[in-house]
């Protein structure tokens, strides 16, 4: 149950920051968690779903849990092999239990979508032309400007 922000000095054109994937175990037992910190986790409200790349399974050595199709950013329908993972949040908190797809990138190595997001609350301003993103985790109360 956090609350991170971030400012920017600028607008910014995404909103990035870092993550922590964790494998499938139980958290809560006293076996080993293995985990992947990631600096570049991109927040898009346009992804249906959060992605993890080849990088992150490896890592983690991940199995795969079943596939998925994902569409969209070309013109067919891309079939993808899906993970469980635990994700780390820079609130501090851990959401258990998200399937993810693998993807192609060279940029990121975890998409946040909506899965994950709305699990709480999130906000984005750009007064005086600096940007400011906050997230909370669990959703608190509706925000309405």
């Amino acid at each position: 149950m956090g609350a991170y922000t971030q400012r920017h000095a600028n607008n910014v054109d995404c909103v990035v920051t870092e993550s922590y994937v964790y494998s499938p175990t139980n958290i809560l037992w006293k076996e080993k968690v293995k985990r992947v910190k990631v600096t570049k986790t991109l927040w898009d409200t346009g992804a249906s779903a959060t992605l993890i790349s080849k990088r992150v399974v490896n890592v983690l050595n991940l199995k795969s849990i079943g596939k998925s199709g994902v569409s969209g950013y070309n013109n067919g329908v891309d079939i993808k092999d899906t993970y469980l993972i635990h994700l780390g949040l820079p609130t501090g908190d851990v959401v258990t239990n998200v399937v993810a797809m693998e993807f192609d990138s060279d940029d990121y190595d975890v998409v946040i979508g909506m899965d994950v997001i709305c699990q709480g609350d999130m906000a984005l301003t750009n007064k005086d032309g600096n940007t400011t993103f906050t997230y909370r985790i669990p959703s608190k109360e509706e925000i309405v400007f």
